[in-house]
């Protein structure tokens, strides 16, 4: 099988060297060097600018409440149908989605370090054990005798 032998470019690059790649079919250049290929590598240049970038909201987009798990949730949805849509691109919605999991991350742990405030509130309100108070004595017992009436 014969298959040729490899032509390179005649063109030259900037820094003056001879350009390695490979020619076009019926043409001495490749297609960045090849003059009759000018307008179609002009409007491949403008076409290639614009394909890469992802679809993003416009900058004056309002910002959504996200103070709540709540709000994240409804925020996570709006971003899924916007996706669905075309709106926005997947590439910035797994973004979205990456900070969302970190935010109810922030969140979760906002509300423990809240609720274990108001537990550490609540125990030193309370007396404190006599001189006595043995934590370790299994024979004493614990529950208020208000909490026996209850019970029975």
């Amino acid at each position: 099988m014969n298959r040729g032998r490899f032509r390179s470019c005649k063109a030259v690059t900037e820094d003056g060297q001879p350009c390695q790649a490979g020619v076009q079919a019926g043409s001495e250049f490749c297609f960045f060097h090849d003059p009759a290929k000018a307008k179609e590598r002009e409007a491949a240049q403008r076409a290639g600018g614009s394909l890469g970038k992802a679809k993003v909201l416009p900058p004056d987009t309002r910002d959504v409440p996200l103070s709540s798990t709540a709000d994240a949730v409804r925020f996570l949805a709006l971003t899924i149908n916007q996706v669905r849509r075309g709106e926005i691109d997947p590439k910035v919605a797994n973004a979205i989605g990456y900070l969302s999991a970190t935010l109810l991350r922030a969140l979760e742990q906002d509300d423990i370090e809240r609720r274990l405030a108001e537990l550490e509130a609540i125990v030193k309100s309370q007396p404190a054990p006599g001189p006595d108070f043995d934590p370790h004595d299994d024979t004493a017992d614990p529950a208020p005798a208000a909490w026996e009436e209850e019970v029975a």
